[in-house]
């Protein structure tokens, strides 16, 4: 027996085959049915196994209408069926117009049209779980057939939040909302002028560069942000702009540094240039406590908060619409539509905190009942035959009467 050789091998029984048996067993068959096996096997490989670009993908009850940059789906007999032609052209120029020129890596935009806010509650998850790789789910909009109902902000949003992930919430929700702005024709420096008319504080741009630090300037740091950013994308365009985001991301400490690499301009410089815009726009009326509690309304659910999270909550389907359709209208300051927005949402809040009162108290009269149902039967068989001969005394007495 060779000196390497393990008991159990062929060469340690003596097998002087150059194919043991536990090798030919393996190979058997004629040669020309193993290229065929080889070829069907990379026909399936390449048929499911390298899905390499966008795919439309089909969700059960919408029809799929694609265009360059957006998957847009609508159901038949529907407003959005009706007008999708439309919808892909306005969709197209807003994407020519604003995010074409930042240059980002080639993605597909998943755009819904829901023809009701149940079918929104109903459907949206189908597209939410479209949104990944060179997908993004941009939530879309109930339409009804006005328009208006086309509101550029989620599809901003979404596209800067696909693109810079790691980006500090000054330029992540800055950008997305300035970028919103400059597609729907708004002043995005009108709210830091109203604010400041109403005897509100604008932070220091310093002040606010850390995500905690942005967080605590809230409500007044998110429209810094879009005016910062609409200033930014002014003076040296949209391409440089969304460089100079994926330069910094997350690396707030060395923005000063950064800032100045990449614009040759300090930050100081354009801060106090950037305020000199703000002062020269005519001051809007703008009641503060309003707009401070429209703003909160926004910035909790859609950039705060989780959207998709909300909506698994009873009150998130209405909750995420009705904020979704008054992100611009905070944006154009149209604060008495925005309370409108605000009012059904509250309603809706009220309902399901009033649904889950009567789930609870039914929830504990059964937990009641399970747990002292049996102690009373136990305490009612223990008492019976006490009770039983007091009647039969009662019966006996009354009979001698």
């Amino acid at each position: 027996m060779p000196k390497d050789a393990c008991r159990s091998s062929p060469r340690s029984t003596g097998s002087r085959s150059p194919n043991p048996s536990y090798v030919t067993a393996r190979i058997r068959g004629t040669p020309t049915r193993r290229p065929l096996l080889h070829f069907l096997l990379l026909l399936l490989l390449l048929a499911g196994g390298l899905p390499a670009a966008v795919t439309a993908q089909d969700v059960p009850g919408w029809r799929l209408h694609e265009t360059a940059h957006f998957m847009i789906y609508a159901v038949d007999g529907t407003p959005g069926a009706r007008d999708v032609e439309q919808v892909k052209a306005d969709l197209e120029l807003l994407h020519r117009e604003v995010l074409t020129p930042l240059r980002l890596p080639p993605a597909k935009l998943v755009y819904p049209l829901y023809p009701s806010p149940e079918r929104f509650a109903r459907d949206w998850w189908h597209f939410a779980t479209l949104g990944y790789g060179d997908i993004v789910h941009a939530w879309g909009t109930i339409y009804t057939g006005d328009s208006r109902e086309l509101t550029p902000y989620t599809i901003t949003r979404s596209a800067v939040a696909d693109a810079f992930p790691r980006a500090i919430p000054l330029l992540r929700w800055g950008f997305g909302e300035a970028l919103g702005d400059r597609a729907a024709g708004v002043d995005a420096h009108a709210h830091l002028r109203a604010i400041a008319a109403s005897g509100g504080q604008i932070p220091l741009l310093r002040s606010i560069l850390a995500p905690s630090d942005f967080g605590n300037a809230l409500p007044a740091g998110y429209p810094t942000a879009v005016s910062f950013m609409a200033f930014l994308m002014d003076r040296y365009g949209l391409p440089q702009t969304a460089g100079f985001v994926d330069l910094v991301s997350y690396k707030y400490f060395d923005f000063d540094v950064l800032f100045a690499r990449h614009f040759a301009e300090s930050v100081d410089t354009f801060e106090a240039a950037w305020r000199d815009r703000v002062e020269s726009t005519a001051p809007p009326a703008v009641d503060l406590n309003a707009y401070v509690a429209g703003s909160r309304f926004i910035y909790r659910v859609t950039l705060a908060g989780n959207p998709g999270r909300r909506m698994l909550l009873p009150d998130g389907p209405v909750v995420v619409a009705e904020v979704f359709r008054g992100v611009e209208q905070l944006r154009r300051l149209d604060l008495a539509g925005l309370v409108v927005r605000m009012d059904a949402a509250q309603r809706a809040t009220a309902a399901a905190d009033r649904g889950e009162q009567r789930t609870e108290f039914t929830l504990r009269g059964v937990l009641y009942a399970l747990v002292a149902g049996p102690v009373l039967l136990a305490v009612g068989w223990l008492l019976w035959p006490s009770v039983r001969g007091w009647l039969a005394e009662r019966r006996v007495a009354a009979g001698r009467r």
